[in-house]
Order: structure tokens, then sequence, then C-alpha cells
């Protein structure tokens, strides 16, 4: 008995604490930035330990391997093994479209995607050129980091085409129903009467009636009810997540829809296209990549407010 007792009062152990939530799948660190770390681990309720460089001091930038493997089953609050690394990671990047842009257009697409290029054709020998007429790769394409574009360049801008304007006829106005007229008449006969006597003149008696007419006039009315403007723009917070710059994810969008997104409280601005879905609805408007998230806030804010408008 008393074994019993001093049994019931002893503190129950942690592993049995956490064995009453369910394991946590290992998500994939290598190559994340230190922020990135720390947003995921605080959202898996996990702990993690580092070593390699910069880990004493908290100065490492990127994960260069981890234990246990990404994908695998562990327990809730497990503590995961990180190896650190001073190098910063540079993902893969979308090639921008640069065909029919002025040269200083195409220097500054591609110093924004972090991509060197090469120019071909007319007028690239000494730097003339004027516009880009083709790319290799095309536009959309994943490349590596610092990866090399091949344009092909031309002195003299493509005529743009004419413009036909197609005449538009004016919308009818509404007809109004058609006044409806109620009308009475009244016609008299008009009676002659002739007497004759032998020897006497003869005598004539005519008698006329009045005609009355009344005219009943009815109107109408027609009533235009104009439609309001359907609303183009969403109040609310914006996150981040690993993905392509220049694209982002909404719930309430058509995919492919362009937005831009304004930060409340700096007033700075970006524009990115609609082309993924967030698993969260309501507050949350938009889940924007990594470097355009970092264009109107450090990464470490984890949300701000914007309006959305499209």
């Amino acid at each position: 008995m008393s074994l019993l007792a001093i049994s019931l009062v002893l503190p129950t152990s942690p592993a049995g604490a956490s064995s009453s939530h369910a394991p946590v799948r290992m998500p994939n660190f290598v190559g994340r930035s230190r922020a990135q770390v720390y947003a995921i681990m605080r959202h898996d309720a996990l702990y993690f330990s580092t070593k390699g460089p910069g880990s004493a001091h908290a100065t490492w930038r990127t994960v260069a391997a981890q234990s246990p493997a990404p994908g695998k089953l562990i327990a809730w609050h497990s503590t995961v093994s990180i190896t650190t690394s001073m190098v910063a990671y540079h993902g893969r990047r979308a090639v921008p479209r640069v065909i029919g842009l002025s040269r200083a257009e195409v220097y500054a697409a591609m110093r924004r995607a972090e991509l060197f290029f090469t120019t071909r054709g007319p007028g690239s020998a000494g730097g003339a050129w004027v516009v880009a007429r083709r790319q290799s790769p095309a536009a959309g394409t994943l490349v590596a980091w610092h990866s090399n574009v091949i344009v092909i360049t031309s002195l003299t801008r493509p005529r743009p085409k004419p413009v036909v304007k197609v005449a538009v006829k004016p919308k009818p106005k509404p007809i109004p129903h058609p006044i409806s007229t109620s009308t009475t008449s009244t016609t008299s006969t008009t009676l002659t009467t002739t007497t004759t006597y032998p020897g006497e003149p003869t005598t004539s008696t005519t008698s006329t009636s009045s005609t009355t007419s009344t005219t009943t006039t009815t109107s109408t009315t027609t009533t235009t009810i104009k439609r309001s403007k359907a609303r183009d723009f969403r109040v609310g917070v914006a996150t981040w997540y690993d993905f392509i710059p220049g694209r982002c994810a909404t719930w309430y969008l058509p995919l492919g829809t362009r937005v831009t997104v304004r930060d409340l409280a700096t007033g700075k601005s970006i524009v990115c296209r609609a082309t993924d879905r967030e698993g969260a609805h309501g507050n949350r408007v938009v889940d924007l990549s990594e470097t355009q998230f970092a264009e109107l806030m450090p990464l470490w804010r984890g949300v701000i407010r914007v309006k959305v408008s499209w």
C-alpha cells in the first residue's frame, strides 16, 4: 500500500505527456534561412539544436544538413539536429520576359531576377541595340541563380499594328409601354318630317341632336436599375512561404489574376500573379513568396496587414 501511495504522487513523465499528441512529419530545412527555420519550428511545435559554422553565436545563414531526414514521422516536441552554414542559399529563379523591352528595361529586369545575360544580333557588339527581339530560355523557365540568358537584339522597334476602330452602336433607350386611350362617342340622327295637305303649302320639321366625345389618357413610367460596381480589393493579413518570385497564393481569386499588394503600415507595394491556392481562408488574404515579402517587410515579421487589389 505504501508503494501504491508513492506512485500516485510522482509527476507524469514528459514521454507520457507527449504521447497524447499525434506525431509530426519532419520538415525539409536544407537550404532554408535562419528566419524560416524558426518560423517552421514554432509552427510544428518542435525544438532544434545547431552545429557547424556560426552556430555558437547564431550568425549562421542557411541549413546545410539535418537529422532526421525530411518526411520522417517524429514525436511532438522532438529535438531536431541541424548542421548550419555561413553561405547564403540561392534558389532557382524564373526567367523574366524581356521580348519587346528596351536596353534599360532589360538591365533592370535581369538585376531584379539576379541573372546575367549575353546579347547577340545587330548593335550588340557596341551596346547600341534598342530593343530585345528574342530570348533563350523562354520566359518563366526556372534556372539556377546567376544563370546566363541569351538575348537577341535589334536596332529598330517593330511597327505597331494599326488600330482598327469598330463602330459601336449606341444602346437603344428603353421604350415605354404604349399609351392606352379610351374614347366614347355618341352621334345623334337627324330626322326630317314633311307634311302635305291638298291646297296647302308643304311644312317640314327637322330635329338635330349633338355629339359628345370623352377621351381618357393613362401615363406609363419606365424605371432603370443601375448595377453596383463589383468589389475589386480585400484588406487583411499577408504572410510568406518558399515560392517562385513574382507569384503568390490566394483562396478567392481565379488562377492567373494579376494583383497589387500594398503594405498598409509603410505604403510600399508589389505586383504578383496568383498561381497557387493557400490553405487558410478568412482574414488571411495572400501568401507571398519569400523574395517579395522581404521587399515590404523583414521576414522575421511573419505577417503584415495589407490591401490586395486586382
